[in-house]
């Protein structure tokens, strides 16, 4: 998969973004795991930034993007140190029905299999130059 919109057809990402949000770069800031009904959600910030913006967000000053996605079916979590700071790539493929996600970068790994991941709406805020993780 190459864009986030191929996922979920997210309608609020499809009003605020004009093009599709490529797969790439995140930068986590939140991973719930439950095991009770097998899932992972995770929350992270994106290098693009809305070009659509609601009325209710334009002249605020907001400069990052935030989303997430929920997944369920889980099989075959492996998670490999969680850093704080860092940027994750990301890579997401589809076969026989069943999703593979991979986020790595040079210290960390999350991957999984899931039967289906749905895309959490995005929002924005206003991120401190000392706290921003795309240069």
């Amino acid at each position: 998969m190459k864009y986030w919109n191929d996922l979920d057809r997210n309608i609020f990402l499809e009003k605020i973004f004009s093009k599709p949000v490529e797969i790439g770069q995140i930068a986590l800031f939140s991973m719930q795991i439950e095991n009770d009904r097998p899932s992972v959600g995770l929350g992270f910030d994106i290098p693009e930034f809305p070009d659509t913006l609601p009325k209710k967000w334009e002249g605020k000053g907001y400069n990052t993007c935030r989303m997430g996605i929920d997944c369920h079916g889980i099989q075959d979590l492996s998670i490999k140190n969680i850093p704080v700071r860092e940027v994750f790539f990301v890579k997401i493929t589809k076969e026989n029905n069943q999703f593979y996600f991979q986020a790595t970068n040079k210290n960390a790994l999350i991957e999984f299999k899931a039967k289906f991941i749905t895309l959490v709406a995005p929002n924005v805020y206003i991120n401190g130059p000392d706290d921003y993780f795309f240069r």
